[in-house]
């Protein structure tokens, strides 16, 4: 017969690891301001870089003087199909309007995205199309230094 063997409890500081850091320990608290869900002008944003691209507007509408609009329908919108659009941010710049067109690389590249769809939109209404990869912006103060260069602020 089997010779039976007595069970042991390891040694709880062996098994445990301790971090070396003290910050390792501590949970980082979150900016509650940067926490879902989002609000732009009363619609619920898409994503945390379209609000920031909205603080960003508003700190250049109150320099400028600059107005804007979130979620406009173009050629019939969502509602039309395959012919309508929607522009994320449009802008009423000194001369004529501006497009801003802040992309997701996981929702705006791959075999299913056209991405001609807005240069299209901004090419028939003779409008300024500024579009870019939110990767390339950050952070809120990231996305306001750039817009402030893209729209020459």
């Amino acid at each position: 017969m089997a010779e039976k063997k007595l069970f042991k409890f390891a040694n709880r500081t062996e098994s445990v690891m301790k971090p070396k850091d003290r910050s390792v320990r501590v949970k980082k608290i979150p900016n509650t301001e940067d926490l879902p869900p989002y609000y732009i002008r009363g619609i619920q944003a898409d994503s945390k870089d379209e609000w920031w691209v909205s603080l960003a507007l508003e700190r250049i509408e109150a320099e400028t003087g600059w107005t804007w609009k979130y979620q406009v329908p173009v050629y019939g919108g969502r509602s039309r199909g395959s012919g309508g659009n929607v522009v994320d941010f449009l802008i009423h710049t000194p001369g004529r309007w501006t497009i801003l067109d802040p992309m997701g690389r996981y929702w705006h590249t791959g075999k299913n995205e056209d991405q001609s769809q807005m240069i299209n939109v901004a090419r028939r209404k003779n409008w300024i199309l500024i579009a870019w990869f939110t990767d390339e912006t950050p952070t809120r103060e990231r996305t306001y230094t750039f817009l402030r260069d893209k729209l020459n602020v």
